[in-house]
């Protein structure tokens, strides 16, 4: 069956072989030439080749034909599609495929080989190695030259694709040029746009703030007034309204900042318990007329941080004030604490929680968009401009702190804020204090959280405390207590009889009324005979130690002392609008300050070419002469040269700040003016000129002398028994001081100083009538300097007194 190990059945069909490469050939020149684009003509003749060459080879198959034949058919039809191939890359390469070329050649020189082998066969050509094996050797270099086609072919249409990558990159450079004009031309008219949008908000500012001013001063003075009591509410409503109006145009304005990327972050000095209880005590009262439980939860954190103040009370404002809009019942908890980190920074840990409408996790996303509330219906409910915590993401953001979200729809939302701030202090706010130690406290509050926080502040002063949630168990307890706390929530006004009838009968040396909501002692004027003092809620370190510390101060606002205390400066204020002019009047008339007004820039540069002023406010903007203009002609007049000229103005950029200080102006006060600032910037202006301090000796032996109507026996008696109560009197003050008894230091102080006024102590009579005067106020710090000096005088007579 196998002849040489090859199949017969092979051996008798080897015509096949040559039919089956000559349809490889076909199917490969049609792929590689591409001919349907590159020889569109020839295209079709070698597909009715094909259909030949596999007809044939079906022919072969059959055995239909003589062995002769078959083969003269098979390499005749073969031959003539060998030529349509060659025909077919010489097409291709007057097309300019250039790849044909190798192509051509690889095919003539089969071709080649192909007719010596044939002629050889019929005899035409002799039979020898060159005609026996030319067949071969042209299919071993067509081989060889197509391979190099290919390659042709890889490196052509590279080439090609580089060029066209070339030509796409050279049209798309010339769009990016002509695109980067356009964003040229786009960027320079939203910078010209952003400007006049600026321009129109420091404008816009200027027009809402100089009325908020006259009607913020005026609504807050009416509250010193002795109104009825609609007429109070019905202050109460304006002093709201125009608090939210002038929030309202600062959200605006700093998002506009924020936009503009003017923003700027002003880190100092200051007192974190301070702020945050400053916000406690602003929101607690809120929160408590809506029936709502506010939670105050301090951890230890440093006396002194470094940051922005402002910008921190801002964030704070705005997440209490929407946990306090969202929220109809349950609680709001402000939390914070603290951890040291390396390199002397602090992080902050903030966290406000409430019990409100929670947010769901679609509207999440939209939370922190501006201009955006959840949904429309809360829109309706709940008003406000949707840039609230916009504005403090970003202000966190710039004070290298985080503020993140959760929440849950129906259970409440908790924002936490944490700031990296240097640490200033390594003293604590929240640490073991001398007068609480060891003090035996019972704590009485049904609402848990409040009384966990209240426990936990104490036990961090030292005081031993005892929490108690039911009457049944406080009735139970027994012993001495120094303090007891009792609580009547808000939440829980219905009990509030029930809860005083039996707090009155609790054993305690102090009890203290702590309360939610309306005021005890107002209800029941009674209650003050049983308890020590009432105090509102929450718990607070400044209310802990006003209780320990009970200051007697006059009952005289400490805004009217800040009046009545201004140097006598006599100060001219010009404004356009005569109601602004008539709020500092109202705020100065009653101080020693001489108030000078002018509502036009022109009288008062009339005004400053006759009289001389300590101080002048002068408005900005004003018809005719403006402010600068006013300013740069007082700066010619030789009285007022010199006198300091502040800008009041209801501008808000930085810029516009900075460009009033560089035009001549050399301070600033914002509208709508606070009457603080107001009041802080006189003094910082104008200082009153007191008198030499004058050096009174120890021992005035003539003053002696004078008081005991010249009798220097009786004078020197007098001296002697005074120096030898002195030493008593030196360490009972000293004791009194150290345990800060105040009311038995006052009545020390007071003896000692009566005593000097018979004896010649000019020098200690004088410190012992300042440490008194001091004492009364409450000026507890003065004291501490009086008393220091008051010791070493006395310890001076002591000396001097030996020696006469």
């Amino acid at each position: 069956m196998f002849t040489n190990e090859i199949p017969s059945w092979v051996v008798g069909h080897a015509e096949l072989i040559f039919v089956i490469i000559g349809i490889s050939s076909g199917l490969f020149t049609i792929t590689f030439l591409e001919t349907e684009n590159n020889a569109p003509t020839t295209h079709a003749i070698i597909k009715l080749l094909l259909l030949c060459q596999f007809i044939t080879g079906i022919v072969c198959l059959t055995s239909a034909l003589p062995s002769v034949w078959k083969n003269n058919l098979v390499y005749g039809v073969g031959l003539i599609a060998i030529l349509s191939y060659i025909y077919a890359g010489f097409e291709s390469f007057f097309n300019k495929f250039k790849p044909a070329r190798y192509f051509i050649f690889a095919w003539t020189m089969l071709a080649t080989g192909a007719i010596i082998g044939m002629l050889s066969l019929m005899g035409v050509l002799p039979s020898n190695n060159f005609t026996t094996y030319c067949f071969q050797v042209g299919v071993f270099l067509e081989a060889g030259l197509f391979s190099i086609a290919l390659m042709e072919k890889s490196r052509s249409q590279l080439e090609s694709e580089v060029e066209q990558a070339t030509n796409d990159l050279r049209n798309n450079m010339e769009l990016i040029e002509e695109q980067n004009a356009r964003l040229d031309i786009a960027r320079k008219d939203a910078i010209k746009a952003s400007n006049v949008k600026s321009q129109f908000l420091a404008n816009m500012s200027h027009e809402i703030r100089t009325p908020l001013n006259a009607i913020l001063g005026f609504s807050k003075e009416l509250n010193n007034a002795s109104l009825p009591t609609d007429q109070q509410e019905q202050v109460r409503i304006v002093n709201t309204a125009a608090d939210n109006l002038l929030t309202i145009v600062n959200d605006v304005l700093d998002f506009s900042k924020i936009e503009a990327g003017k923003l700027k972050i002003n880190n100092q000095p200051f007192s974190p318990n301070k702020l945050l209880e400053e916000m406690v005590t602003i929101m607690a009262k809120s929160s408590h007329s809506k029936r709502i439980e506010f939670v105050f939860d301090l951890r230890p954190i440093p006396e002194k941080l470094i940051g922005d103040v402002f910008r921190i009370k801002q964030v704070l404002n705005n997440l209490l004030s929407n946990a306090l809009k969202f929220t109809s019942s349950g609680t709001i908890t402000l939390a914070v604490s603290g951890r040291s980190l390396e390199h002397g920074i602090h992080e902050l840990n903030i966290t406000v929680e409430d019990t409100g409408i929670g947010i769901s996790r679609q509207d999440r996303k939209k939370l922190f968009n501006a201009f955006s509330q959840v949904d429309d219906a809360i829109n309706r409910s709940y008003q406000g401009t949707g840039l609230g915590l916009v504005i403090s993401k970003e202000l966190v953001r710039l004070m290298n702190g985080d503020l993140n979200l959760k929440s849950a729809v129906g259970q409440g939302s908790t924002f936490s804020v944490s700031l990296r701030m240097n640490q200033l202090s390594q003293k604590y706010a929240l640490s073991t204090n001398q007068e609480w130690q060891n003090k035996r406290v019972v704590i009485y509050d049904p609402i848990p959280s409040t009384r966990r926080t209240s426990s936990a502040m104490l036990t961090s002063l030292g005081a031993i405390t005892t929490s108690v949630e039911s009457l049944d168990f406080l009735t139970s307890l027994t012993g001495q207590y120094d303090f007891f706390m009792a609580t009547v929530p808000v939440s829980k006004i219905a009990m509030r009889d029930t809860y005083l009838s039996r707090f009155v009968n609790f054993p305690a040396k102090k009890r203290i009324l702590w309360y939610s909501g309306p005021e005890p002692f107002s209800q029941y004027p009674s209650l003050s005979q049983h308890f020590h003092s009432q105090v509102r809620m929450p718990m607070t370190l400044t209310k802990l130690d006003s209780l320990v510390h009970q200051q007697n101060i006059p009952a005289r606002k400490a805004m009217l002392e800040k009046v009545e205390v201004l140097p006598a400066a006599r100060i001219l204020a010009v404004d356009d609008m005569d109601m602004n002019l008539k709020l500092l009047h109202t705020w100065l008339d009653n101080s020693p300050v001489k108030l000078t007004t002018t509502i036009s820039g022109q009288d008062a540069v009339n005004q400053c070419q006759t009289q001389e002023f300590d101080l002048i406010l002068m408005d900005v903007q004003m018809p005719g002469m403006d402010g600068l203009q006013a300013t740069r002609e007082i700066r010619k007049s030789p009285i007022n040269m010199g006198t300091p000229i502040v800008a009041v103005t209801a501008h808000a950029f930085k810029e516009e700040q900075e460009r009033l200080l560089a035009s001549g102006m050399d301070d600033y006060l914002p509208k709508p003016i606070e009457v603080e600032l107001l009041l802080d910037l006189i003094k910082s202006w104008c200082h009153k000129v007191e008198p030499s301090n004058i050096v009174f000796p120890s021992i005035d032996w003539q003053l002696a002398l004078k008081r005991a109507n010249q009798n220097q026996d009786t004078a020197r008696e007098l001296l002697t028994g005074f120096a030898q109560l002195l030493p008593d009197a030196i360490d009972t003050i000293t004791v009194l001081w150290k345990t800060r008894d105040y009311e038995g230091l006052k009545a020390e102080i007071h003896k000692l100083h009566g005593a000097c006024c018979y004896t010649g102590l000019p020098r200690l009579q004088q410190l012992a009538n300042q440490l008194e005067g001091a004492l009364k106020l409450g000026h507890f710090n003065d004291a501490d300097n009086y008393i220091t000096d008051l010791l070493e005088e006395a310890e001076k007579v002591l000396s001097e007194s030996r020696a006469c």
